[in-house]
């Protein structure tokens, strides 16, 4: 199997990329990572297993690119065991130079924003894995605690309805003038969410602005390729690729219950007791190994 699934990643990505994320292949449909249409897209990118998702980091950006993940009912319902603890911290395995940091989003009027989000994983080192900054994108205030938040609990309760999910969760760069925070960390223009059910053997894409609009919409993942440049599930049907899922907005068209209000994100702490945090786990890492 292992064999198998290094000849099919070789065939879409670089192999270096391909050997990364052999520990994390559960978390792709069909053992098999998104594909780069653009060779540049995979300038200066990391591919980084973690702990109960992937991620594609991008040191030109300095955000991640996107991280997939597989839901079941089962994983949800330990994660739902586990409180947040907000430990954002910097990337012990990127580079400093290519680094994202805790000062770089300080002040900046960007939520950080998960991309892999903290709601879906099931145990303790899931949850501090994805306070990484590796798995994070500037994002819009209204935008990362509102519209897409609804759009992560409807996902969700796709999971719940039909046991299980695969997910890729990433951003978008396009146009020309592109802002930047901190030390030269990108803001992204668009925000989206694929989700395949393998029950129904559908897909369907949310497509966000990185905007305070509150705009959403549901395309195809052969649309989100054509606009991002990276087919996000190859292993999937062309059919299901081609045709878009109509994805419900809000968890209440799953399950017929109300969505509680949006609780917002604590943003409130200073760069410098962030960074202390980052040490004492940083320390903590190297303890361990």
């Amino acid at each position: 199997m292992k064999g198998f699934f290094l000849v099919v990643t070789f065939m879409v990505m670089p192999l270096a990329h391909a050997i990364e994320f052999y520990d994390c292949k559960d978390a792709f449909y069909g053992a098999t990572p998104p594909d780069y249409l653009k060779a540049s897209l995979t300038k200066d990118a990391y591919p980084l297993c973690f702990d109960g998702f992937a991620t594609m980091y991008s040191g030109a950006t300095r955000t991640g690119m996107w991280s997939a993940t597989h839901l079941t009912r089962k994983r949800l319902a330990q994660a739902d065991t586990v409180a947040r603890d907000n430990t954002f911290h910097e990337e012990s395995r990127i580079p400093d130079s290519k680094r994202a940091t805790l000062k770089d989003y300080s002040g900046s009027g960007y939520d950080r924003g998960h991309i892999a989000p903290s709601a879906d994983m099931a145990t303790v080192s899931q949850q501090y894995d994805s306070f990484s900054l590796a798995n994070m994108a500037p994002q819009s205030p209204r935008n990362n605690r509102y519209i897409w938040r609804m759009a992560e609990a409807a996902t969700q309760a796709l999971t719940k309805q039909y046991g299980e999910v695969y997910v890729v969760t990433g951003v978008a760069f396009t146009g020309k003038k592109l802002k930047k925070i901190g030390s030269g960390v990108l803001v992204p223009s668009d925000f989206f969410k694929a989700v395949y059910i393998p029950a129904v053997g559908q897909a369907g894409v949310y497509y966000a602005p990185n905007d305070e609009s509150e705009r959403i919409e549901i395309i195809s993942i052969d649309e989100l390729a054509l606009r991002t440049g990276i087919d996000v599930m190859p292993a999937i049907n062309p059919t299901a690729k081609s045709e878009a899922l109509d994805l419900p907005l809000r968890a209440s068209e799953v399950t017929g219950e109300a969505l509680p209000d949006p609780v917002e994100e604590q943003e409130q702490q200073p760069w410098w007791l962030l960074l202390i945090t980052e040490i004492i786990y940083w320390v903590i890492d190297q303890l361990r190994q």
